[in-house]
């Protein structure tokens, strides 16, 4: 794949992500991206010596992870800063097409974890509680199924130099990117979450159970964050710099 090929493709999808992003049909991808940032705060739990008790997505686009034990700061830290990690593994996997389709199983995979943790809080939808829930699994179910038709559509037909896998692999890194970089920035530094029905956000519970301030660390965390998107781009150039079988 071209250098060209891959920051058309990361616009495109940027601009795109831009319209669409308070619509319906970016829920499901967004429903995925915030489930590898509570698997970010499990994984670093696991890898800290901890267990992991649960996780949770909800349909308003947040997430609960409990955990006994671990390293708290290293696991409240992981949330925001491995979302955004997930994001450039799914861009800088597009390099080959072993790689691409590595990261397309582990996408898939995700899709499935999104599926079984998914739940509906909104008690005001009574009997369309369950129609919403069984909505959301189904249009996860047919995100998560998409590589796996273009990888069969790559197998079965001469794509004539195009590589519909790992443009579709790109759209799914730009976009976790993208949702990684929002919800730090929006949720962190200019809506700081810390109340009865969204509960608390993780620079809230770092404030409050490490040190410093909820902005402070919403700070650097985004700063992380940027910093991650732009080691990802400038390995896209790396990696792009030639033409790629």
């Amino acid at each position: 794949m071209a250098q060209n090929e891959a920051f058309i493709v990361m616009g495109v999808t940027a601009i795109l992500t831009g319209i669409l992003w308070r619509s319906v049909v970016a829920a499901p991808l967004k429903l995925v991206a915030v489930f590898l940032h509570e698997f970010s705060h499990a994984s670093a739990c696991w890898l800290t010596c901890g267990k992991v008790t649960g996780i949770e997505v909800n349909e308003n686009y947040g997430g609960l992870t409990r955990t006994v034990g671990g390293s708290r700061w290293i696991t409240l830290s992981a949330g925001y800063t491995g979302s955004v990690v997930w994001g450039a593994f799914f861009i800088l996997m597009t390099w080959e097409k072993l790689p691409t389709r590595i990261a397309s199983v582990v996408f898939m995979i995700s899709c499935v974890a999104t599926i079984l943790v998914l739940k509906i809080q909104q008690q005001r939808l009574c009997g369309m509680k369950c129609a919403l829930g069984m909505s959301l699994r189904f249009f996860i179910l047919v995100l998560g199924a998409i590589p796996a038709a273009l990888w069969v559509l790559e197998e079965k037909v001469d794509t004539k130099g195009y590589h519909p896998l790992r443009y579709c692999m790109l759209m799914v890194g730009t976009v976790c990117t993208l949702h990684a970089l929002y919800d730090c920035i929006h949720d962190v530094l200019l809506k700081k979450i810390n109340n009865t029905e969204q509960g608390k956000s993780d620079s809230v519970m770092f404030a409050e159970e490490i040190c410093g301030t909820a902005r402070c660390w919403g700070l650097l965390w985004s700063m992380i964050a940027i910093l991650v998107t732009g080691l990802a781009l400038y390995g896209v150039v790396v990696l792009t710099g030639k033409c790629i079988n």
